[in-house]
């Protein structure tokens, strides 16, 4: 398989945004002891990211592949690419997914010490060995399964990672109906966990989930802190679910949300709302070692 042209997504860094920029609230502050503590914190890592994206350029450049630049976020049209690469962490990899198709995606960690890479087989170091194995054609297709999420007739979408299912206060109890199969209950509890196979290392994992390897071909969904009244016992506190199955939620809730792959996309889901969830038939393809 061969890569016509390339489009690399790039974050900018925390220290960019959070000290660079003369509106951020961090300069406001007021314990001067933590802002330097983090300044010199993000000043690494901030170097950190742009030595290996300007690694990465370099590398593209000394092996004459075109290509284009694009910062994570920026509205950009993605049909003229065949390969994506991102470098910054899993964030940058996910808000690029969101907008992959027929693509193959590289994801770079640009500074490993201070970012989550889940989904990042590349570094700075390398880097470079590994763009020549995907010149020569030496490289594998992995597929990293997303999940759908149908909101009514109208809505749908893909999550790379994960959803999550609460109240919009987040100290208030989250109320719902839970199907799967013939099985139906009502649950309250501090919301829902809903995620992919590679995405289950993250939240759902240290919410007391069960980890699944990154290329299952499944899902998994784990409620946080079920509310126990009267010893109610529960019948659906997380399990594993085949590419077969779908999960559907029912709010009983005036203000609920729903997250999708974190706190930027998102949707109201008020009393007697259903969302849908099963595998997606859209994978996201992955260079694979």
């Amino acid at each position: 398989m061969k890569f016509k042209k390339i489009l690399l997504i790039y974050k900018h860094s925390a220290y960019r945004n959070y000290f660079m920029n003369p509106n951020s609230s961090i300069l406001q502050s007021t314990n001067k002891k933590l802002v330097q503590s983090e300044k010199k914190r993000l000043r690494e890592a901030h170097d950190n990211h742009y030595k290996t994206l300007g690694h990465v350029t370099a590398t593209l450049k000394k092996h004459d592949v075109t290509f284009e630049f694009c910062y994570r976020g920026k509205e950009f049209d993605f049909r003229n690419f065949d390969l994506i690469i991102t470098v910054g962490g899993d964030g940058t990899f996910l808000e690029a997914s969101r907008n992959a198709k027929n693509h193959v995606m590289l994801g770079v960690n640009s500074s490993p010490n201070h970012s989550v890479g889940r989904f990042c087989i590349a570094n700075a170091k390398n880097f470079e060995r590994l763009f020549k194995k995907i010149i020569a054609g030496d490289f594998k297709i992995g597929k990293f399964h997303r999940i759908t999420g149908r909101l009514g007739r109208k809505e749908s979408f893909d999550a790379l990672n994960d959803i999550l299912v609460c109240h919009r206060n987040p100290a208030a109890l989250c109320r719902y109906h839970f199907e799967i199969g013939k099985g139906k209950e009502e649950q309250r509890s501090s919301g829902v966990w809903i995620s992919t196979a590679v995405g289950s290392s993250g939240a759902l994992s240290s919410a007391g989930g069960k980890k699944l390897h990154h290329y299952d071909k499944k899902f998994v969904y784990h409620p946080r802190e079920l509310y126990r009244w009267n010893a109610h016992a529960y019948k659906f506190k997380g399990s594993v679910l085949s590419s077969k199955q779908t999960l559907t939620v029912t709010s009983l809730m005036r203000r609920g949300m729903i997250y999708v792959d974190g706190a930027h996309k998102k949707f109201t889901f008020n009393y007697g709302s259903n969302l849908k969830v099963s595998l997606s038939k859209n994978p996201i393809r992955t260079i694979s070692l």
